[in-house]
């Protein structure tokens, strides 16, 4: 029994420098990460999308150069009220712009994109990189939010005394 914890002690001793060792840098230092033992392509950003579909090539493929989002269309109202005081004209102009987009509006109960029911609605078996291409396709279609946007401009000119 001493023998066996002799050598099991004997044999920890012996493996420690092993385990003690400096980390070997990966070969692109350029990059700023350090992988132990694996190339950084090997861990970081390799997955490939077509292998996960079991080597099927995905039906929309994604343009290289993403084009802009299209613009709302603004609704402009505007109000002009005219106030008369003994000494001046006071004229007001409230102008509110309303972003108007020509995108469909969502169900609240299923909020589905378009883009993404017209794949379900064709395909039985559609694969996850179709979802996430319609997904892309839609958001890339929806314009950009912007707030509802109130200007008032008030003008005051004194009336002359003469």
């Amino acid at each position: 029994m001493k023998t066996l914890l002799a050598s099991a002690a004997m044999a920890a001793l012996l493996a420690a420098p092993v385990y003690a060792q400096t980390p070997q840098a990966s070969a692109a230092p350029d990059a700023g990460i350090t992988v132990q033992g694996v190339d950084p392509a090997k861990v970081l950003g390799a997955i490939d999308p077509t292998k996960l579909v079991d080597g099927a090539q995905a039906d929309a493929a994604v343009p290289a150069t993403q084009p802009m989002p299209p613009s709302n269309t603004p609704l402009v109202l505007s109000k002009t009220t005219v106030v008369e005081t003994p000494d001046a004209t006071i004229e007001q102009t409230s102008e509110t712009i309303i972003p108007v987009s020509d995108r469909p509006a969502l169900n609240p109960e299923n909020p589905i994109a378009p883009e993404v029911q017209a794949i379900i609605a064709s395909k039985k078996n559609y694969t996850t990189a179709d979802l996430a291409n319609a997904q892309l396709a839609a958001v890339l279609a929806t314009p950009a939010s912007e707030p509802t946007t109130t200007i008032i401009t008030t003008r005051t000119t004194p009336k002359s005394d003469s």
